[in-house]
């Protein structure tokens, strides 16, 4: 059935209607449907497809060119350009699946694409020290809390850079890459399709820091900041072997994300926010608990051997935590944990495994087990 092209909005309104939550899924198809001028099963095509826009999700039931060039306007509309992000990239993922699966080439689509991504990525630059902050700071949350092509592609910019800003907080030294924290509001889905010009952004990172880039300042720090992140620094300089060259920045308080995190990981804030993550990944977690527990039968401490269940009852049955036996600084950005690697520790003793250095590695918790039996 082909869909009226009058009804375009009222599948736009619909849809937002169903994400906001003031309509049911079956409640807004039924809308759309009214009177036999859409089949229910596009009723849902539309509602589904514009969640997964404004989330960035990849969606397999396609629309008309109309109907897609009418969201996206309006999507612009209503969130700003700087939210275009999620439905361009949710677009481009569209496209790439359905051409492989058809095995033809989206012309309409990528059309659409295009003309929304020159808008979305036309490069713009920071202009104050703020700006700054805000893309040292998502450098940050791609490291630690990113995907893993997220992390890898964080990584490589700070392996591959030359000109980075050193940034102090306490007494810890980090750095990241000008050519990613010149451009305003910056993104890893943005950063790779603008064409970036290093000397465009150092201009505009040297107005706001007030001060020259410096060769070699911190060369060492950058060197050690790379092994305790598992990045390979190249150790002739960056692209092509050219000098690595830092501004330094002091900043007076630490990002609220790195707060939550207070063991005081010697390696610092941001080693220690990716070891977390990788401890919250909750399917290799239960599956290490499950292999434990069929292995002894019961879940305990793997050093001091303390059985939540024999001592708390009920309330303990099953709990205990995993930690992460293999450091960051061994693991590749993309590294994906197993479970063989989670070992079971009690709330005091997984503390102090975090504090101990060297780490402490599956065989080594093993032998303490033994002994102590």
């Amino acid at each position: 059935m082909k869909i009226p092209i009058e009804l375009i909005p009222k599948a736009y309104e619909i849809s937002k209607k169903v994400y906001n939550g003031q309509l049911t899924v079956t409640e807004g198809a039924n809308q759309l449907a009214d009177k036999d001028r859409m089949k229910l099963s596009s009723a849902r095509d539309y509602i589904y497809d514009y969640r997964c826009l404004v989330q960035g999700k990849k969606f397999t039931r396609t629309l008309n060119s109309p109907s897609m060039h009418f969201f996206l306007e309006n999507l612009l509309q209503d969130n700003g350009l700087s939210n275009l992000d999620n439905p361009l990239s949710a677009l481009k993922k569209h496209i790439d699946y359905y051409e492989k699966k058809q095995s033809t080439t989206m012309h309409l689509m990528r059309e659409i694409h295009d003309k929304y991504s020159a808008l979305y990525y036309e490069p713009k630059f920071i202009t104050n020290i703020n700006g700054l902050i805000t893309n040292i700071k998502r450098i940050e949350n791609y490291l630690t809390e990113g995907s893993s092509e997220e992390r890898l592609a964080a990584s490589n910019l700070i392996k591959r850079g030359t000109c980075f800003v050193s940034y102090k907080i306490g007494t810890e030294l980090r750095f990241a890459p000008s050519r990613f924290l010149g451009y305003k509001s910056n993104s890893l889905s943005r950063h790779n399709v603008i064409v970036t010009d290093g000397r465009k952004t150092n201009r505009v990172i040297k107005s706001i820091l007030n001060s020259p880039l410096k060769v070699g300042l911190f060369e060492n720090e950058y060197i050690d900041y790379c092994i305790k992140l598992g990045i390979n620094p190249q150790l002739k300089g960056g692209a092509f072997g050219v000098k690595r060259k830092y501004w330094h920045l002091e900043l007076k308080e630490d990002f609220q994300e790195n707060l939550v995190n207070h063991e005081g990981f010697p390696e610092g804030k941001v080693v220690e926010r990716m070891h977390k993550v990788r401890e919250r990944n909750s399917k290799v977690i239960e599956l290490a608990k499950k292999n434990f527990k069929k292995k002894y039968g019961r879940l305990f401490c793997q050093i001091c051997k303390f059985d939540f269940q024999k001592k708390y009852g009920i309330i303990g049955e099953d709990y205990i935590e995993g930690h992460h036996t293999i450091p960051v600084s061994e693991m590749p950005p993309d590294y994906k944990t197993k479970a063989e690697e989670i070992a079971m520790l009690c709330c005091n003793c997984h503390r102090m495994v975090h504090k101990r250095r060297p780490w402490l590695k599956m065989q080594e918790l093993e032998r303490l087990l033994k002994q102590r039996k």
